[in-house]
């Protein structure tokens, strides 16, 4: 499918380049710039250029959807996700799930919250170390009241060898509040001195923790 056309850059090296894979990089920089910046009008012109020269590049194509469902054009990113997500055929991969993670966002963004739980849920079993996801899934389901979801996601946060953006505190401390709503009040204590073992600095955890009588 043929994308929109964005005459110029924000590059003036870009521009001069007569290397195209040097010109591709300086534009997709100046893109991921600009979409972190907070910018991503701007963002679109460099990263639309850049795609006209490789469409296949995986940063790429995160950084542009990020920019198309920054600024609402939502048809553009679920059609550069559709044609990204069919080229990675069935093999789960974390590129994949980076893919899904921004189709959930997409979803999100679009007011549909049940859809984008189940892409996220899609997205956690392609790359079950993907801290970023799980985090994302766990907050969502948790929102929408979905505990076993949460608790799964919660789970896969414990087990990473590498922090994310949820602590394995939090994520501890997530499921005691979890069990706690279910009625479970050993389970609620168990995780709560999880958290406070992970990270015997979480406030939230010794108040958790005397309003289960605990202190």
């Amino acid at each position: 499918a043929t994308l929109p056309r964005i005459s110029g850059t924000s590059s003036a090296d870009a521009e001069a380049s007569a290397d195209p894979q040097v010109r591709f990089e300086a534009l997709r920089r100046a893109g991921e710039l600009l979409v972190r910046a907070g910018d991503p009008g701007s963002a679109l012109t460099p990263l639309v250029a850049a795609y006209d020269l490789k469409s296949d590049d995986h940063e790429l194509t995160v950084a542009l959807v990020d920019a198309y469902t920054a600024t609402d054009a939502h048809a553009e990113a679920g059609q550069l996700l559709e044609a990204a997500i069919a080229a990675q055929g069935k093999r789960r991969t974390p590129e994949l799930a980076v893919l899904q993670q921004r189709m959930a966002r997409l979803a999100g963004a679009a007011g549909a919250k049940d859809t984008e739980l189940e892409w996220y849920k899609v997205a956690l079993d392609s790359d079950k170390n993907n801290g970023d996801i799980a985090a994302d899934l766990a907050e969502l389901a948790m929102e929408l009241g979905d505990g076993d979801t949460a608790l799964k996601a919660l789970r896969a946060i414990t087990l990473m060898k590498q922090a994310g953006r949820m602590s394995k505190a939090v994520a501890f401390l997530r499921q005691a509040q979890i069990s706690h709503q279910k009625g479970d009040s050993r389970r609620a204590i168990l995780w709560a001195r999880k958290a406070k073992e992970e990270d015997p600095g979480l406030t939230e955890a010794d108040d958790f923790l005397r309003e289960l009588g605990e202190h």
